[in-house]
């Protein structure tokens, strides 16, 4: 192969996005990092050695912009990672704020994909990451935009992953828990999260970090993934599995004897 791998991310100042970008620049990938922040994706770029695009995914002519940085090489990964989330009560939810979020998230997913498609082919082994959420499996109120939109952003990789096998392109998503973000934090400042239910609900006792979902996507685009298509990998610490509605019982490791 010539070169190295050329892999694209989207919203990668900060966050997943950025843990991403690491973890595949890390791994010898020309990464692109994709972000309406621009002064944000300049400088993380910067720091990774790594090119900065500034991409606002609700736009398609920005979109395209982004995409003739490649100058007509192949991409080998997109990771469909811009995202943002509002917190309302459904029956107060601003018209204009769900037309936003179903711009950024769904949308957005859609018109990189799209626009990534002919690099795609090029590619000797294609690959697509869209980031799903827990809010693909359960219905998170306050919260009405980001988890239909999410729950979108599965129909979508399914039917992706059914349209593009035969190029060759594997569609994949992660569906990411409680991680330890500035998306989160936000949640605990608010008062939207509980941080002692969230833990209690999660089987393993503990949120999550950018770093391990960003391992989720790094095997998903991997040779080890070759013939994994259309399936959502969770990185949820068990929380959307866990049937059981009672105080979760220490483990061993907790119990603290006299």
């Amino acid at each position: 192969m010539d070169g190295p791998r050329v892999a694209l991310v989207t919203g990668a100042a900060q966050g997943l996005g950025l843990a991403i970008s690491r973890r595949l620049r890390a791994q010898g990938y020309d990464v692109l990092m994709g972000d309406v922040n621009a002064d944000g994706v300049t400088d993380a770029a910067a720091e990774l050695g790594g090119t900065g695009l500034v991409m606002d995914v609700t736009d398609d002519a920005s979109v395209a912009s982004a995409f003739d940085a490649l100058h007509g090489r192949a991409l080998d990964v997109l990771v469909n990672n811009a995202g943002l989330i509002s917190r309302q009560p459904a029956q107060e939810f601003d018209s204009a704020q769900w037309e936003r979020e179903m711009a950024v998230n769904l949308g957005g997913t859609m018109r990189c994909s799209r626009a990534a498609y002919p690099h795609l082919r090029q590619a000797s082994s294609p690959s697509v990451v869209n980031l799903a959420s827990v809010g693909s499996t359960f219905g998170l109120p306050q919260r009405l935009g980001y988890s239909t939109a999410k729950s979108g952003i599965l129909g979508l990789t399914r039917t992706l992953a059914a349209e593009w096998g035969p190029d060759g392109i594997r569609v994949n998503a992660v569906a990411p828990g409680y991680i330890e973000t500035q998306m989160m934090l936000s949640g605990f400042a608010s008062g939207a999260l509980d941080r002692d239910r969230l833990l209690d609900r999660t089987p393993l006792g503990r949120f999550g970090t950018s770093e391990e979902v960003a391992a989720a996507v790094a095997f998903l685009v991997s040779d080890d993934a070759s013939f994994v298509t259309g399936t959502v990998l969770k990185v949820d610490g068990g929380i959307t599995i866990d049937g059981s509605f009672h105080a979760r019982v220490p483990s061993d490791s907790e119990v603290v004897s006299n």
